[in-house]
């Protein structure tokens, strides 16, 4: 493989394959939803194992192994990058969604990209397509095995994504559905029905879900009144499994003795790893293709639920614009512009190319499928809801996009690295 400073025609080419590679899995989702190989509840179930089982495995995995206490500081970043990006975002967004008199779910789909299973099966196309091989090269110099330093390039890569996805995924839950309900509260009649935070996720007495059963994961189980009380007072992030397993893979990958154990071969001491952490790793890496073919699936629900209504949710043509512009091309190359100088002309961002290349693209994407859960949260209308599946089809359509993004991330790794 070329080094990337050859011309812009070699990355571009690698990244439009991994982008491509994306897609046709989205698209393989949403063939086998159009067969009728996989139903709507078998769907939310399996969402919910991804959610609760498989990524949660994949974060003690990856990040407990790549953790140690000499690139401890290469997290910090990651997750400072992931609350300015916030920040920005809604200062940003919120103010021209307010002057253009944009729908209530633009807001959160300008702000909440997905940070989980398309960058993380983006990261495995692009080393399929050999694009990482000249940061592998950099980072772990010119004698190194270029398989093997891209492998681990890569798992840094996957790590430090993971550690952005926890704290957005923490901030979403907390201030999501609470954008959207104030901003709907703004813009409908006092007569619109409400629901209580004991009542939203609860389904109806047969058990079988509701117009009001939230769309995330497992959100309609039944749970104790006090705690139910203590989730209403709480993001649902703060007592979720990613969260307690971020935390874990930190305990496993900062104390010597417990890194250790997990993570180093039998015969370095590593008493754990054969067995315990390889089969906690086999479930984690089920997570990236199979929650982005769910993805697709549910797509192919938001297709067949618009081919069914006439009147399927109003889409204003601005709103797609904006939230087109801001996901696909604003930030992008927003992030591209504040992480190269940093890169480049500060100690802040510290000397691993994949860190630099992975800060550069995370707030680049789709929106994350989210929304649509906390569209539920936000008691929005079921048209509204309906527009929101539209944009999401119309987002996930034009993903390939960010090869642009990834190509522009690859140049500017490439000229610190050379700088």
């Amino acid at each position: 493989m070329p080094s990337a400073s050859n011309g812009l025609l070699v990355p571009f080419l690698g990244a439009l394959q991994a982008c491509t590679s994306v897609l046709l899995t989205l698209g393989y989702g949403v063939l086998i939803r159009h067969a009728g190989l996989i139903g709507e509840q078998t769907m939310d179930e399996m969402f919910g194992l991804c959610v609760r089982v498989f990524l949660p495995a994949l974060i003690v995995t990856n990040l407990g192994s790549q953790l140690d206490l000499e690139n401890g500081l290469n997290y910090v970043p990651v997750f400072v990058w992931a609350l300015v990006y916030l920040l920005l975002s809604l200062g940003l967004v919120y103010p021209i969604s307010y002057l253009l008199r944009l729908p209530p779910w633009v807001t959160p789909a300008c702000v909440f990209n997905n940070t989980t299973s398309l960058p993380l099966l983006l990261l495995q196309s692009l080393q399929s397509a050999g694009s990482l091989r000249p940061l592998a090269a950099a980072a772990a110099g010119p004698d190194a095995d270029d398989d093997k330093a891209t492998e681990e390039g890569l798992q840094r890569a996957q790590s430090y994504f993971l550690v952005f996805a926890v704290t957005t995924k923490t901030i979403s839950y907390a201030v999501g559905p609470r954008l959207l309900r104030d901003t709907d509260d703004s813009s409908t009649t006092s007569s619109q029905p409400t629901t209580t935070d004991d009542e939203e996720d609860e389904p109806n007495d047969d058990g079988q879900p509701t117009e009001r059963t939230s769309l995330l994961p497992l959100a309609h189980a039944k749970r104790p009144r006090w705690l139910r009380r203590l989730r209403s007072h709480l993001p649902s992030a703060a007592i979720d499994a990613t969260v307690m397993c971020t935390l874990l893979g930190v305990l496993l990958g900062l104390v010597p003795a417990l890194h250790r154990a997990f993570f180093a071969s039998s015969d370095d001491g590593g008493s754990f790893n054969a067995w315990l952490t390889t089969s906690i790793s086999n479930m984690g890496r089920l997570f990236p293709s199979l929650q982005v073919i769910l993805v697709g699936g549910k797509l192919g629900v938001s297709f067949e639920r618009m081919a069914r209504h006439m009147s399927s949710g109003r889409v204003p043509a601005r709103a797609v614009l904006v939230v087109v512009l801001i996901r696909l091309i604003l930030w992008p190359a927003a992030s591209i512009a504040l992480i190269y100088p940093l890169a480049k002309y500060t100690p802040v961002l510290r000397s691993d190319p994949f860190l630099w290349f992975s800060m550069m693209i995370m707030p680049a994407g789709p929106p994350a499928l989210i929304i649509s859960g906390l569209a539920e949260l936000g008691h929005v209308s079921g048209l509204e809801k309906m527009a929101i599946s539209k944009v999401l089809t119309i987002l996930y359509a034009l993903s390939p996009m960010i090869c642009f993004a990834i190509t522009g991330a690859l140049k500017a790794t490439d000229a610190v690295m050379n700088g």
